[in-house]
């Protein structure tokens, strides 16, 4: 029963994590070297690509109050998409950017800032 159950929720991990977009990897920038703890900072979100609808998905909960957003063309180096997003997430429309590498910049109003990278193809 335990080997049933264990292969059950094995194939249900993998097709959801099928089904899910691809997660964007945030690493802090060098002004963040004072957080030394082992645990992420309370207000760092997770962040999603989308590709199939060409959106970048921000998860939070509410800690931070908002975010501050940049996404930078690699290729370019220049600031090609400004917003600011709830303390809650929400989702940004990328599908206007053309075909490049991007860098994002996440800044919290706890002066925290994380960047992270994807490829809009």
């Amino acid at each position: 029963m335990k080997k049933i159950l264990s292969s059950l929720l094995i194939i249900m991990c993998s097709l959801v994590s099928f089904a899910n977009p691809d997660v964007i990897i945030l690493c802090p920038d060098g002004n963040d070297k004072d957080h030394t703890e082992y645990f992420d900072p309370a207000d760092k979100p997770e962040v999603y690509y989308d590709r199939d609808n060409q959106e970048i998905i921000l998860v939070a909960d509410g800690f931070a109050s908002s975010y501050d957003v940049d996404i930078f063309s690699m290729s370019s180096m220049q600031c090609v998409l400004y917003t600011t997003i709830s303390g809650y997430g929400d989702t940004i429309d990328v599908s206007s950017l053309p075909d490049d590498d991007y860098k994002i910049v996440i800044s919290t109003p706890y002066h925290n800032i994380y960047e992270g990278y994807f490829t809009n193809y």
